[in-house]
């Protein structure tokens, strides 16, 4: 239970960075992580300690196990035919969010218009690649490098992908947030994910499922307006969410399960 020691030290760090960061603002300090009324420095320092805290973890369960970082993760990203596996997740992700949305215009529950100016939409999406890229790489080596494998030495298969899907989405929900009744959502995103781990072995699938996501969700973010109910479309920052979007979650945990589940 190595992971989870250090993903609480992780949270504690992150919280105590927060607070103390709140405490130089004159804010208020709650018992979760907040940036709320921070300045754009303090924000960014927030996040210097977030990744850190990540970055630190990462490096660290390696070396407790007494592995190096090349040989342990090596073996999780395989440079072999392996690797393909990562753009086909990515191409699957893309495909199955892209139905869910043309589906949604046919309905009329999703509108596409320029919602920002020109200049504007072009600086958020010049970030989309790379966010897709650093934001799949960053979760999946925590949660399913770090805590999945680390859940799959001590349990079995079917509890280490419960526990790491169920951990995968409460880290979601330490910081304060708008929503909380996308927890659902994000426990299936987990699962999809927790299982194409366990399916393959390798973090190459996970992480272009978990790219393919982040990429055309944070693509379409600039110019979608949801018309139709949260409970079937779910939230802008999170599609996945709504009925559609963890039905749709669902098919392609099966879909993933056909693929690869005999694998390798």
């Amino acid at each position: 239970m190595l992971a989870i020691g250090l993903l609480a030290a992780a949270g504690l760090i992150i919280w105590l960075g927060q607070s103390a960061l709140l405490l130089i603002s004159g804010r208020r300090v709650g018992l979760r992580v907040s940036s709320s009324g921070l300045s754009k420095t303090g924000k960014q320092v927030g996040r210097v300690i977030v990744n850190a805290s990540i970055a630190g973890v990462v490096v660290t369960y390696p070396l407790l196990r007494g592995q190096g970082l090349v040989a342990y993760y090596g073996g999780l990203l395989p440079a072999d035919h392996r690797a393909m596996q990562c753009l086909s997740g990515f191409s699957i992700a893309i495909f199955y969010l892209s139905l869910m949305y043309v589906g949604w215009v046919a309905t009329d529950n999703l509108r596409f218009s320029v919602r920002h100016k020109v200049s504007r939409v072009v600086r958020r999406l010049a970030v989309v690649p790379l966010a897709a890229v650093f934001g799949a790489f960053a979760e999946e080596l925590l949660f399913r490098g770090v805590v999945m494998a680390d859940l799959l030495d001590t349990f079995g298969a079917v509890p280490a992908a419960v526990g790491g899907s169920l951990l995968f989405a409460g880290a979601h929900y330490i910081r304060r947030v708008k929503r909380y009744w996308t927890f659902p959502g994000h426990v299936m995103l987990g699962v999809l994910l927790c299982t194409a781990f366990l399916w393959t072995g390798t973090l190459w699938l996970p992480m272009g499922l978990h790219a393919g996501g982040i990429f055309l969700t944070l693509g379409t973010r600039p110019f979608v307006r949801y018309n139709g109910p949260a409970w079937l479309v779910g939230a802008s920052i999170f599609p996945y969410a709504g009925l559609a979007g963890v039905s749709a979650l669902v098919m392609l945990t099966a879909a993933m399960r056909m693929l690869y589940g005999g694998y390798p």
